[in-house]
């Protein structure tokens, strides 16, 4: 957490005046190239969940350009979800933190990459300059990206979109298109996850040896990743709801999943849980876990990657929002639940990273009696629905 904590501090830091210099002497008034698309390249370095909302992006340049090569420039930490997605013909794997250690890694990436002329390039990146600083040193004919609030990373693109706080991010990400001449409609904004039927296989052998058929299977992904503590609803909070929830209804079965730096919290959830509570942080890979997700009746968990890929896959989720903006970064669905806290500064965050203070109290906020009330309602609305009453 350390060390992206201070990647961040640098890539503001020197990142700013960088692009500001690069564009004296690099910036172009290119336009956009009228036939022979050929090759597409997008940049976006991190992270899952963001990328996860990117692929109506790449599915509409795929619709627009069938003939062009899309080539798709990530880092190990999205490498997993862009490796999934059909609509990409080439990955570039970048160790982005090695810039800072070995300045000859970056002239070696460049030089790659210069190899190919590309017709179009559209940083996807919100925030990091290392991205358009990338992006200056490459051949092309036409760029674009966002213009963020305070970032000052837009001065060496072609063309920009404006990256709105109040729009989600889905469609901030489709708002990248309108520059190169697409236009797009609400069919256009619907998700997508790839699983293989062997994925869906092993769901459903794990389904039978769990005995899960005849049961509402509820789903809690608990973790945030390494660095999404402020995010976390508390331990005791999970094991509070797994108990009152397995109480309300003996039906009802525990799937707990999460990454394996995730592990030891999803642990002492199970545990202090107990009984028909099925723990699989950690042992299994990604897409088996979706597969598991999938079949689950909802999925409770903060805003991370989980909330968007469930709602990829059709799940009802039940996103719980402290420091972050539910309009911006809620689940994309239909099928989705918001839970906001109710703390006066809540939320906080615009890029993901900026919190308003140095230890957020936002998810103590949500109460146990909230998320309870709010699965019974997703699970049985017809209990909830308002009724009329006729006074003779």
């Amino acid at each position: 957490m350390k060390r992206r904590t201070f990647y961040k501090y640098l890539d503001k830091l020197f990142g700013t005046p960088i692009v500001i210099l690069l564009a004296l002497f690099f910036k172009r008034y290119n336009r956009l190239p009228g036939v022979n698309i050929k090759n597409i390249l997008l940049i976006k370095f991190a992270a899952i969940g963001d990328t996860i909302l990117l692929i109506p992006t790449l599915r509409k340049i795929k619709e627009k350009f069938p003939e062009a090569k899309l080539t798709f420039i990530c880092s190990p930490i999205n490498e997993s979800i862009v490796k999934k997605i059909p609509y990409v013909d080439e990955i570039v794997v970048i160790k982005v933190y090695s810039f800072l250690t070995n300045p000859f890694f970056f002239l070696r990436t460049i030089k790659q990459l210069r190899k190919l002329k590309y017709d179009i390039v559209i940083d996807a990146g919100q925030w990091e300059r290392i991205s358009v600083i990338l992006l200056a040193f490459l051949r092309y004919h036409f760029s674009v990206g966002f213009k963020t609030r305070k970032q000052f990373k837009h001065f060496l693109y072609d063309d920009i979109a404006l990256h709105k706080p109040d729009k989600h991010e889905l469609e901030n990400f489709l708002d990248l298109l309108i520059p190169i001449g697409i236009t797009i409609d609400d069919k256009d904004k619907n998700l997508e996850y790839f699983l293989s039927e062997k994925d869906f296989k092993f769901a459903d052998d794990f389904w039978e040896k769990h005995g899960l058929f005849n049961h509402t299977v509820i789903c809690f992904h608990p973790g945030c990743g390494e660095n999404g503590a402020p995010r976390e609803w508390a331990i005791e909070n999970y094991i509070a709801l797994g108990k009152r929830l397995l109480d309300y209804d003996e039906n009802i079965r525990i799937l707990i999943t999460g990454a394996p730096v995730e592990v030891e919290r999803c642990n002492e959830i199970s545990t202090g849980i107990g009984a028909n509570t099925i723990n699989t942080a950690g042992k299994f890979e990604l897409d088996n876990v979706v597969a598991l997700v999938s079949k689950s009746k909802l999925v409770v968990c903060s805003n991370t990657g989980m909330l968007h890929i469930a709602g990829s896959v059709g799940v009802k989720t039940l996103g719980l929002h402290g420091p972050t903006n539910p309009v911006k970064w809620s689940s994309y669905s239909k099928n989705s639940v918001v839970i906001q806290s109710d703390k006066f500064c809540s939320p906080c965050l615009y890029l993901g990273h900026e919190y308003g203070c140095q230890t957020p109290t936002c998810m103590a906020h949500i109460t146990v009696d909230d998320v309870f009330i709010s699965i019974r309602k997703a699970l049985n609305p017809e209990l909830f629905r308002e009724r009329k009453v006729v006074k003779i």
